[in-house]
């Protein structure tokens, strides 16, 4: 069966990553080791559902500097198609500085660059990629107007829409938040985005009941190394996430966001489609970097192959 069309919509960023100990107090210095990789949200979830066999459209806005250069020429080696990216004239590609420390844990700070700067009439300009019965996937790094335009075209394109809402920010107006058919929040945006604390499957279960009725028919909430927990207006599920050893969890958000809409756009049931985007993350926080930690769709498979998983009715 032929997969679905998928389009991605989001930020692109070089990522300046230092690879440290520990992460710093306040006011302290520490040394560490400096890189340089292709990341932004956005990005890094079409690269995750281009390395998984899909050929995602993505729209993004990207300087003329040398960033956005190289920043295209991943993306397109990746395998994501950018015929709807934007170079823009003048202007600087984002950028972002990425701390992890040997635990995997990490701090990132933002420059968006050219990400501020996505207008209505691009968004308007940039659907004319999203083919019949596609899958579109937002994130919130994008300003509120774009994705408020974005989510107002549902309707007439008739695509399905999977938010991921990070980083949380206002201005997404009822009307869009009723148009999205799945939000996707992890323990910290769901906490921002309900006032509930998420610290287990209970209480993931208490924020998804708000998440709905902000509008959304589902909510997918991701715990980190916990799992991830499912609920709409008739059922839910909770499934427990894969062991591994995490050196850099950068990505993982991406990661399972990329892989979930790319396993729907590959047809597979939710609940399947839930426990690859697991797997795809457990991956991706073996490997540092954001897109260059990205797995195979062949990887993923020896990993499902060889792993059980728990599932939480």
């Amino acid at each position: 069966m032929t997969a679905r069309p998928l389009m991605f919509f989001g930020t692109t960023n070089l990522d300046l990553c230092f690879n440290v100990e520990r992460l710093p107090m306040p006011g302290e210095s520490l040394m560490g080791i400096l890189s340089r990789h292709p990341g932004g949200k956005g990005a890094n979830q079409a690269v995750a559902a281009a390395r998984l066999g899909l050929k995602p459209h993505f729209y993004t806005r990207l300087g003329d500097d040398d960033a956005g250069q190289s920043l295209l020429k991943s993306l397109t080696e990746a395998g994501v198609c950018t015929d709807a990216i934007e170079i823009c004239v003048g202007e600087v590609s984002g950028s972002a500085l990425v701390l992890v420390g040997d635990d995997g844990s990490n701090m990132i700070v933002i420059d968006p660059g050219a990400n501020a700067k996505v207008a209505q009439d691009m968004i308007a300009s940039a659907t004319k990629f999203i083919e019949h019965d596609a899958i579109v996937v937002a994130e919130m790094g994008m300003p509120s107007v774009a994705l408020n335009r974005l989510f107002e075209m549902k309707r007439d394109k008739g695509f399905e829409l999977i938010f991921n809402p990070a980083p949380v920010r206002p201005g997404l107006s009822s009307a869009a938040w009723r148009s999205v058919d799945f939000v996707t929040p992890n323990q910290r945006e769901a906490f921002e985005l309900t006032g509930i604390e998420v610290c287990d499957f209970d209480s993931a279960a208490a924020a998804a009941v708000r998440l709905l009725d902000l509008g959304p028919r589902a909510a997918l909430i991701t715990l980190g190394a916990q799992g991830a927990y499912y609920a709409d207006a008739t059922h839910s599920f909770a499934l427990h996430a894969f062991p591994v050893k995490a050196v850099d969890t950068t990505a993982a958000g991406d990661a399972f966001n990329g892989a979930f809409a790319a396993s729907l756009a590959q047809r597979l049931p939710l609940r399947e489609a839930v426990r690859k985007a697991l797997a795809v993350a457990a991956l991706c926080v073996t490997r540092r970097g954001a897109q260059s930690s990205m797995p195979s769709a062949d990887a993923v498979d020896e990993f499902l192959k060889s792993q059980t998983i728990l599932e939480l009715e």
